[in-house]
């Protein structure tokens, strides 16, 4: 039964996107992404992946255990003559363990809205409200796939109000806890985007204000806020820099959205950069990136620095064969404990559509090699790569080689 919905969910959205296209004569349009592929750890197995315990992210390339894909299908459901339009976008994704041919999986629905453009007049003349379920302007660093900045799920808005200076965009996302609906809260996020400060370079300003709205009986949630800056660089050696810094308290201690399991006095600062660059006249590309989080626990005042830093240069041979290569480090101290460490390093031969940084499809095998200390075994969760009962056993070093292909579209 699960597979008969699996196949005609997306039908019936094609159906239903189809029938008002149709009524507006405006194309359905049909996105998504997905990545997929196999491999062998040098100890058996099938491909392992490597990641710190404490660490909100891992470094991709080579590293990637999973089929994961999202089947994204929108059109124009309605455009009228004073530039007002309507359109509707959803999303569906899946992900499964890549282990042989026949896995079941349940598809989720992470996106399913309407957007109206062009709403007023004056301020509001490029403005867009919209209802529904939706990846909210959501911010990562793509070589590590961290979303640092992410305050998505159902919900309501308007965006791109034209304040002269800057744009106002202002949403208001609900989310229940998964373990109780009776324990909720709505975020307020306000965003002032489009602040320019220097040649090519411009401000994002985010306030996230977190209200509880419990049902009566429910356990408490933390009140919390999320503050953001965040500077983009444009024009940078055919990229770009974005430097973002980031303080969270109570259930605003995250990087978006409500925390159910935090505590009032909970706390994050976190500093995220990531420079994308692809010099004009040469063969190469490439991206690095640093991150520096301190959280603080309050029941334990315990404080855990998370550092990450890491690059990706890819050496394009022609327009589509390049060599790939990715060295990361992470490293998670908490308060009183011994600092876990691992360093990952993946080298990856492509074969891609186009010569650029973003080119894609693209095929490519990889060898991943990592490395680790007694701290990081300690903490890995069991069975993990990096864990004592993980296919490594007691080793604190591993390697996996594999296959894998990455696409969007």
């Amino acid at each position: 039964m699960k597979n008969r919905i699996f196949k005609t969910l997306p039908a019936a959205v094609v159906l239903v996107l189809g029938a008002s296209a149709a009524h507006a004569e405006l194309p359905v349009d049909f996105g998504g992404y997905f990545r997929s592929g196999m491999g062998s750890s040098s100890e058996g197995g099938k491909e392992a992946c490597f990641g710190l315990a404490g660490a909100s992210s891992k470094y991709r390339l080579g590293n990637e255990c999973e089929t994961y894909g999202e089947l994204a299908l929108g059109g124009q459901a309605y455009k009228g003559q004073d530039g007002f339009g309507v359109r509707i976008n959803t999303r569906l994704a899946f992900s499964v363990n890549q282990n042989q041919d026949w896995e079941q999986a349940s598809p989720a629905w992470r996106e399913l809205n309407a957007v109206a453009e062009n709403i007023g007049t004056g301020a509001f003349a490029k403005s867009k409200a919209w209802v529904g379920k939706r990846f909210y302007d959501r911010q990562d660093v793509h070589i590590t796939d961290y979303y640092f900045w992410n305050n998505s799920g159902p919900g309501a808005g308007i965006e791109n109000i034209d304040l002269g200076a800057t744009k106002l965009s202002y949403a208001l996302i609900r989310n229940s806890d998964t373990a109780d609906s009776k324990r909720m809260a709505i975020a307020h996020d306000f965003r002032f985007s489009g602040i320019k400060v220097n040649p090519d370079g411009e401000l994002t300003l985010g306030v996230q204000l977190n209200q509880k709205r419990n049902a009566p009986g429910a356990a408490d949630v933390a009140g919390g806020n999320l503050l953001t800056v965040m500077h983009t660089q444009g024009n940078l050696m055919g990229g770009f820099n974005k430097l973002a810094l980031q303080y969270g308290k109570g259930s605003g201690a995250g990087t978006g959205g409500i925390n159910f399991d935090a505590k009032e006095d909970d706390s994050v600062f976190r500093i995220t950069e990531q420079v994308m660059v692809q010099p004009s006249g040469t063969k190469w590309s490439g991206m690095g990136t640093f991150v520096y989080e301190d959280k603080k626990e309050a029941l334990t005042s315990i404080h855990t620095k998370w550092t990450s830093i890491g690059v990706r240069p890819i050496y394009h041979f022609s327009e589509h064969y390049s060599l790939a290569a990715e060295l990361g480090q992470d490293r998670v101290s908490p308060d009183g404990q011994a600092s876990r460490s691992l360093t990952k390093f993946t080298i990856a031969p492509q074969l891609s559509a186009g010569n650029g940084f973003w080119s894609r499809p693209v095929l490519r095998a990889y060898y991943t090699y990592a490395k680790w200390n007694d701290a990081a075994q300690a903490a890995a969760g069991a069975d993990s790569a990096l864990s004592k009962t993980g296919v490594f056993g007691a080793a604190t070093s591993g390697s996996t080689i594999g296959v894998q292909v990455e696409a969007w579209w």
